[in-house]
């Protein structure tokens, strides 16, 4: 993407532009977001599912992914821990001063434009770092499902579906494949959808996840949001179909994993 040599000393700030019209500090926000465990969402017919994978170790309790902003709005990150956790406390205050003020439930759109404008100021001013992290923000509001992406940069993309983090590629590459073959996912119902959605979660991990590994969250029609585990009852079935779906495009077209590098959330 870029030359170390071709950065010397624009790095040093946010508030410098390369020669090539980069902030690099931002560059580097990215290259955090990349390492960070895979994160993926997906609109469907009646909402929309978050998808995430857990950094998991014997010594270390299960540490959230999915996290529920308000009633009808969740979201997801991958990167620096700390850094998407504070974002996702900054959403959940402006989600409440919202409802305080207007006495209805915040529209996805406008809390994902405050929490944008936050990760944009970071980029604005020395003595301070751009967010290590990006996020996917899901949720229901008065004119239906919403799903968008936020840039650490502080850029907003609108997303049918997409992913971010480790092996992010080959996730958006099974899903480029559904929309190949037909499926839209506007027409998705949500057993497909979280179906797909694990499945992208399964091919974009360089070793199959165990259940308690992964984490999702949900929101349809005249619902609130829900998390639960693969690990979940309920959620077993559609982990195992998951999986073959995963098994079968993978001996389809050959994919090649992501060897070098490791996911690293901290």
């Amino acid at each position: 993407m870029f030359r170390m040599d071709q950065l010397a000393g624009y790095d040093r700030s946010t508030i410098l532009f390369s020669p090539e019209g980069r902030i690099v500090q931002v560059e580097y926000a990215r290259k955090a977001m990349q390492r960070g465990t895979t994160s993926i969402g997906l609109v469907f017919k009646d909402g929309v599912v978050l998808v995430g994978k857990r950094k998991m170790d014997v010594l270390v309790l299960p540490n959230k992914k999915i996290y529920q902003i308000d009633d009808h709005i969740g979201a997801v990150f991958s990167g620096y821990s700390a850094d998407g956790r504070s974002l996702i406390n900054y959403a959940r205050e402006r989600a409440q001063v919202y409802r305080f003020m207007y006495n209805e439930p915040v529209d996805v759109d406008i809390l994902t434009q405050e929490v944008s404008q936050l990760m944009h100021q970071y980029t604005q001013f020395g003595g301070a770092r751009p967010f290590g992290c990006g996020l996917i923000i899901g949720g229901i509001d008065i004119t239906g499902a919403k799903l968008l992406y936020l840039d650490p940069g502080g850029a907003v993309m609108k997303w049918l579906a997409g992913a971010i983090g480790f092996n992010k590629d080959v996730a958006e590459n099974f899903l480029r494949g559904l929309v190949k073959n037909g499926n839209k996912f506007e027409n998705m119902e949500f057993e497909e959808a979280l179906i797909n959605a694990l499945a992208a979660l399964i091919v974009s991990s360089a070793s199959e996840p165990k259940p308690i590994e992964i984490e999702l969250g949900y929101v349809l029609k005249g619902q609130n949001f829900v998390i639960k585990t693969g690990a979940d009852e309920e959620i077993k079935t559609f982990l195992e179909k998951a999986k073959k779906v995963a098994e079968e495009w993978k001996q389809k077209l050959g994919e090649k994993l992501e060897e070098s590098g490791e996911e690293e959330e901290l």
